[in-house]
């Protein structure tokens, strides 16, 4: 199995496309891309021949930055399609003995990233800040419309996740995930479009191990099958503590315990609940390899088949690793949560 879908990634053509400030640069040789899914940059690096460029060296050596745009091809004409990536260079790296330029960046998600908050936005909707932090970045804005004025989702005068400049919500980026969180949203921002609206339902995949991948390995953690959550809360402006343990009946050792201020007794309830289903979530972790391709992404669901195990079962995409390199081929690492 290996050895057959090992010499598929060598024998595919790949092409490698590189532009800078929409400038195609020449002599792209390898690129490394994390795509992380919602509420996280994607971050790439890509790495240049300097002779191939007039000038070489002395031309990166004066880049101040910019915005960087790749694309991959595949097949026989490999004709590059849709960029996968529009980032920021975050770094550049000369090395004049292998005469290589490096790279290195995250999707525009940096733009609110870097972003400090510096006001208070209690009389705005979710989506009025999306789309005021979008524009603001010079990002086109994908945003369902929300009616709640952020404020109101605080019972309590200091607002207890945050809303301005001196509270733990310190990035717009960090704000806007608080918010998605409140309203079920997913956040991310592909190419140049921040997207912030309900979670786009997928079709699943079908994955066949002797077929479709390079390498498997499924990881099982026993304390995370059945973790009892208890959550403790202590509310002033009702003067009483409240507590509970959400996991299944006769859980009794091990577990996490949380304290979190200000809740009421159905918040308690309802936190203990998502908590410990998000770490039952992650219970079975599935690491595997496959020739590259382009239609996985982040957040994904595919069902795995052909291990003859109860590890034959439905999975979420976490995250997913592609490197290109033209001439090694094209191969991508990913990691996928079990579906409870």
């Amino acid at each position: 199995m290996s050895d057959t879908l090992a010499s598929a990634v060598m024998a595919r053509p790949v092409s490698l496309t590189v532009a800078i400030g929409g400038v195609p640069v020449a002599g792209a040789e390898r690129l490394e891309l994390l795509q992380c899914g919602h509420f996280a940059a994607d971050r790439f690096r890509v790495m240049l021949a300097a002779g191939a460029t007039p000038g070489g060296a002395a031309v990166f050596s004066g880049l101040q930055g910019g915005t960087v745009t790749i694309a991959i091809g595949l097949g026989g004409g490999v004709v590059p399609g849709d960029p996968i990536l529009t980032g920021q260079i975050d770094n550049i790296a000369v090395d004049f003995g292998a005469g290589h330029i490096v790279l290195s960046g995250r999707d525009l998600s940096a733009r609110l990233i870097d972003a400090e908050v510096g006001q208070s936005f209690a009389n705005h909707t979710a989506s009025q800040i999306a789309e005021a932090f979008a524009s603001e970045a010079g990002l086109a804005a994908n945003v369902t419309a929300t009616t709640t004025p952020v404020g109101q989702y605080y019972e309590l005068a200091h607002m207890r996740t945050g809303l301005g400049m001196h509270t733990r919500h310190a990035t717009r980026w960090d704000l806007l995930a608080g918010l998605a969180a409140l309203e079920r949203y997913s956040l991310s921002v592909i190419g140049t479009v921040l997207t912030f609206g309900p979670p786009a339902p997928t079709p699943p995949s079908l994955v066949m191990f002797g077929r479709d991948l390079l390498t498997l390995v499924v990881d099982r953690a026993f304390g995370l099958v059945a973790p009892p959550v208890t959550v403790t809360s202590w509310n002033p402006k009702l003067k009483q503590r409240f507590s509970t343990t959400a996991g299944p009946s006769g859980a009794t050792a091990g577990g996490v315990t949380l304290v979190r201020p200000n809740l009421t007794q159905a918040e308690v309830n309802r936190e203990a609940a998502a908590r410990q289903a998000a770490l039952a979530a992650q219970a079975v972790l599935l690491r595997a390899s496959m020739p590259g391709e382009l239609t996985m992404v982040p957040d994904s669901l595919f069902t795995l088949q052909g291990t003859g195990t109860e590890f034959d079962t439905s999975y979420v995409v976490r995250t997913i690793e592609r490197s290109i390199d033209i001439r090694e081929g094209f191969v991508q690492r990913f990691e996928a949560l079990q579906v409870a």
